[in-house]
């Protein structure tokens, strides 16, 4: 009778077939040269029903083992260690009473859950959106918006290209020489809705900001109270809110 509990046997006393099968049974723990040698000794004739809460041990891996009602579960501390074979090494589940080992990534990556995965994560580069955040994207690649700006000089008027994505674009025409710097359509130039780009008027000359109009459609560009650069080393942002739709904010003049 499984789960009789523990019962200490005195002297003289008749040791019977169920006091055996019910207590003496369950005070030890079977060991076993191997997996197979375990499974070899149950349900046979004159063998012992597989019941859930058996106890073993395995000689050949050195594995304390319970049966679950369904498949035997290690309980030592060789389930774990033995997965582990070089530094960095991660032991997840990767099903029900089942390790599976992650070898370690390369430099710089991060351990992301991915469901198709064996342990159900892998090693990659970490994404945000579209975007993948790399080392080098934050360093010496072309820069993206929030992260750092390099500066683009024009002393004509400019339309804004695509690239000009994270960079400021300085006005350097002199004064009496207006130059205007133009936002594109969205057929010409498909920035994304939240997209910046910052404008400084770096020179003397005036600096205004107009919207492209071609083919029936205007850029409409937002701002209070105009669209030119008030003086000097004023600056501003221009943001993209919508379809060929922007916003400036900064030192503008009507």
């Amino acid at each position: 009778m499984a789960g009789a509990g523990v019962r200490v046997f005195v002297p003289g006393e008749t040791l019977t077939a169920s006091l055996v099968n019910s207590y003496l049974q369950d005070q030890v723990v079977a060991r076993f040269s191997s997996a197979g040698a375990r499974d070899s000794a149950f349900g046979g004739a004159n063998q012992p029903t597989l019941e859930e809460g058996r106890v073993c041990y395995l000689d050949s891996t050195n594995e304390l083992q319970y049966y679950s009602g369904t498949a035997w579960v290690s309980i030592s501390a060789e389930a774990i260690l033995g997965q582990v074979q070089a530094k960095g090494d991660l032991v997840v589940g990767s099903a029900l009473n089942t390790v599976q080992r992650i070898p370690i990534g390369s430099n710089g990556q991060a351990l992301i859950a991915l469901s198709t995965a064996p342990g159900g994560m892998t090693w990659g580069e970490f994404q945000v959106g579209d975007e993948t955040i790399l080392a080098s994207k934050l360093g010496g690649a072309p820069a993206k918006a929030g992260f750092r700006t390099t500066f683009n000089q024009k002393s004509a008027s400019y339309a804004l290209l695509l690239s000009d994505l994270g960079k400021m674009i300085e006005g350097t025409n002199a004064l009496g020489t207006d130059i205007t710097v133009t936002i594109p359509l969205d057929d010409e130039a498909d920035f994304a809705i939240g997209d910046r780009v910052d404008i400084l008027r770096a020179g003397a000359g005036n600096l205004t900001l107009v919207g492209k109009t071609a083919g029936g459609q205007t850029v409409a560009v937002n701002a209070t109270p105009g669209l030119k650069l008030r003086a000097q080393w004023s600056g501003a942002t221009v943001i993209k809110r919508g379809p060929n739709s922007w916003v400036a904010i900064g030192d503008l003049s009507a």
